[in-house]
This record gives C-alpha cells, structure tokens and sequence, in this order.
C-alpha cells in the first residue's frame, strides 16, 4: 500500500455536478476499488476559491496546497477553477490517494 496524487479536469454546470461526473468517469475507468488511485476514492471536495486559470497553471498551483495545507489521502479533494471557451465551467481536482 502507498501513496499517489491525481490531477483531473471535471466539466459541469456546478462543481458537484462536475465532481460527481469525474468520480462516475474514474470507476468506470478504474473501478471501485479502494486502491484505485483514482478522484473515485474520494467523497468529498474543497473549493479553493481563486480566479480561474488555465488547466496548466492550475496544475502548477495544485502543487502547493498538497505541500503546504497537509493534504493527505483522508483529505478532500481539492477544486481549483479553470478558464474555458465555453458557458460550461470547469474544474481541476486534485489530492491524495491510497493506491
């Protein structure tokens, strides 16, 4: 048993909606299991509530939260916005997983 990180963009008209579609998309993918590694591993989720940027920017500003704020895999996952041409919004979520 270890310990790994994802990172996963979720579209949706709201950040649960996008959230539950990424989970749904995971175990599909992946499976259920408890050691999937996967955003499926995870119930919950935080909004760190910043101005939306692109998914590589985002990606990069994951990185700190997961140093610095003690994520660990009992954590949620974290939600940070991303830019998009479109009316749908978007997500990137990321956080810690038992794999």
């Amino acid at each position: 048993m270890g310990v790994d990180s994802f990172h996963t963009r979720a579209a949706g008209p709201t950040l649960q909606a996008a959230f539950e579609a990424a989970r749904n998309t995971a175990a599909r993918e992946y499976g259920t299991s408890p050691y999937a590694g996967t955003v499926y591993n995870k119930t919950e989720i935080e909004l760190f509530d910043e101005p939306a940027r692109t998914e590589r920017e985002a990606s990069f500003r994951a990185s700190e939260p997961m140093r610095t704020h003690h994520f660990d895999t009992s954590s949620p996952a974290g939600a940070l916005p991303l830019t998009t041409d479109g009316a749908t919004s978007a997500w990137l979520l990321f956080g810690y997983v038992v794999i």
